[in-house]
């Protein structure tokens, strides 16, 4: 197999640019340019402008002219497909696994500098692949009783690794991850029986998704992306369409932690859309609550659908309580489903100015946080941390600014020993908000300078994100 970016050679060809030519204008080897039309390689973040510009193209068409990549069959394939994922869900089995092979390979051997510069898609080039991986689902599972020893060890060993996440420890060892993605993935090259080839398909996608939120928790949000979208291509091959609609549902942070609540709420819809009849209603309910938070971020217009799909979320997810959850969706528990809607409250307790509404909002917030709080289990030391950091910004959102950072302060003593991105992430910008609303509050500026020292110790690099007081 072959793939190649014909649109984007169409474009450069248009704009009368060779090879070379379009090289020579970006200061970059011929052979750099050549790599991105064979989806070997990615045009570099800050390239991409300069590129745009010369194809005459805004940065946004730019990006689905290079998130089209188009297989040709029939030929020899003479290389490992390295930083690419494609985007074209109706590849052959066989396509299927070189990709994921040479993907995980690709990310084995890469210095972290190298994979953090992987761009994130957005927009249509995100959106259309994702309803048509929905669009051709297998309809029927395959069927059938498999009892190969090896495949039951590595259903364990996920497990394991899902283990090793909730305790806050996976970020660490999600090489480890990576490695053993990588094993599956070679093993699928082999014949199998219809059954062991599914299950393999299916650890594939479980680990794919694994690694994708491992990638995003290090603050490589490029490189979840494409885990999570090689995990969609080996749930198609698996026939695992809850397990699909659960990695949309994953995706959607990405374009929440980027600001475009668009499409969060339009991969959500999609990933709802595509859910099976019969499907595990806890995935129904992870999502609804995904779907809420979507409509809360867009703002006052949208309160009332937020509410709605908050409501649905608690209420799905109750009614299915005799549903015994996959072990990929082991944390949809109460804590999970009330963290679910107060983010949604919150949101909208934060963005409301109308006081009988924020009072409104904010009570159900609080009430759903520490239902959270109270009911968490042991072992969760990341989700502690959200607890607390939700819970400041509840009280924050009830415009008690003080009690706010006393929480606040809590859950920066629970993070010491966790380095999480996404951890940061979170403290960063309830920061924000917190010096945004009460910019002359010294309980306030205290928070700011211990979250300052926090982040020299845990990530020094994130320090200049730091805004507001005295900076």
């Amino acid at each position: 197999m072959t793939l190649k970016r014909a649109r984007f050679i169409q474009r450069r060809k248009a704009v009368g640019y060779s090879q070379e030519a379009l090289a020579d204008a970006l200061s970059v080897e011929r052979s750099t340019t050549g790599r991105w039309e064979r989806a070997e390689t990615e045009p570099q973040p800050w390239l991409r402008p300069r590129l745009a510009a010369l194809l005459k193209v805004t940065t946004a068409e730019l990006e689905e002219l290079l998130a089209d990549i188009t297989a040709l069959p029939g030929k020899p394939a003479d290389y490992v497909l390295h930083s690419s994922v494609p985007l074209d869900f109706s590849l052959t089995r066989s396509q299927t696994v070189k990709i994921m092979e040479g993907f995980s390979t690709y990310d084995i051997a890469s210095r972290r500098q190298v994979i953090a510069e992987l761009a994130v898609l957005a927009g249509s080039a995100l959106l259309q692949p994702v309803r048509q991986w929905v669009a051709n689902l297998p309809v029927v599972p395959v069927g059938g009783h498999a009892t190969h020893d090896d495949v039951a060890e590595l259903e364990q060993a996920v497990m394991l690794f899902r283990r090793w996440d909730a305790s806050g420890a996976g970020g660490l060892r999600r090489k480890a991850v990576i490695g053993q993605l990588n094993a599956v993935t070679e093993s699928l090259t082999e014949h199998h029986p219809a059954e062991v080839a599914r299950r393999l398909f299916l650890i594939t996608a479980e680990l794919g998704q694994l690694a994708g939120w491992m990638a995003y928790d290090q603050g490589l949000p490029g490189m979840a992306q494409r885990y999570y979208l090689l995990a969609l291509h080996a749930c198609r091959e698996a026939a695992a369409p809850a397990l699909g609609a659960k990695i949309i549902g994953d995706m959607t942070q990405l374009s929440t932690a980027r600001g475009t609540f668009e499409d969060s709420l339009g991969l959500v819809r999609a990933a709802l859309y595509s859910l099976p009849r019969g499907a595990n209603e806890l995935v129904r309910a992870e999502l609804l609550g995904l779907e809420a938070r979507a409509y809360a971020q867009l703002g006052q217009r949208e309160a009332g659908n937020a509410a709605r799909s908050a409501d649905a979320c608690v209420e799905v997810w109750a009614e299915a309580q005799g549903d015994t959850p996959p072990d990929w969706l082991h944390y949809m528990n109460q804590a999970e489903v009330d963290c679910l809607a107060a983010n949604t409250f919150t949101e909208l307790a934060l963005r409301s100015t109308a006081p009988e509404r924020w009072r409104r909002y904010a009570a159900r917030a609080e009430s759903h946080t520490l239902s959270a709080r109270s009911s968490r289990d042991q072992g969760y030391t990341r989700s502690r941390i959200f607890d607390e950091i939700r819970l400041a910004k509840v009280r924050l959102a009830q415009r008690e600014p003080v009690e706010s950072v006393a929480v606040a302060r809590t859950s920066l003593r629970l993070a010491e020993p966790v380095r999480s991105s996404l951890v940061v992430d979170w403290l960063v910008r309830f920061d924000g908000e917190l010096l945004a609303r009460h910019p002359d509050c010294s309980e306030a500026a205290v928070f700011h300078d211990e979250l300052r020292d926090y982040l020299r110790r845990a990530a020094p690099q994130r320090e200049r994100e730091l805004v507001g007081h005295g900076d």
